[in-house]
């Protein structure tokens, strides 16, 4: 099946989108006004996450395919902390969903590692 993403190709070299120095965004190919609400969902749950845990770094990989009409975004977040590393993965046809409930996994690990 061929995979298809939206958006102009903004934002979308290899390394990724880096926010902060320690937060990278890969895969997300997508419109400025989407960024601005991507953006917003991270650095929310970002703060969250540091207020429990120390971490050195935060991966966000987003992949989106096409079914029918409307997009399956899949979300995998990767955080790597003097513990170990956090990880959590998320499908959802709705990209903030799918990005919140994601980061909000990682966010209760980090609670649990506390």
């Amino acid at each position: 099946m061929e995979v298809k993403t939206k958006g102009k190709g903004l934002n979308s070299d290899n390394n990724g989108v880096r926010l902060g120095g320690n937060i990278i965004l890969t895969g997300f190919s997508l419109e400025p006004a989407e960024m601005i609400v991507v953006k917003k969902i991270v650095g929310t749950y970002v703060r969250k996450i540091s207020e429990k845990i120390d971490y050195k770094e935060i991966k966000i990989n987003l992949k989106q395919s096409q079914k029918a009409k409307s997009f399956l975004h899949e979300i995998q977040v990767d955080v790597r902390t003097n513990k170990g590393l956090l990880t959590s993965n998320t499908n959802d046809r709705n990209l903030y969903t799918a990005l919140s409930e994601a980061l909000n996994k990682v966010n209760n690990q980090a609670e649990h590692k506390s």
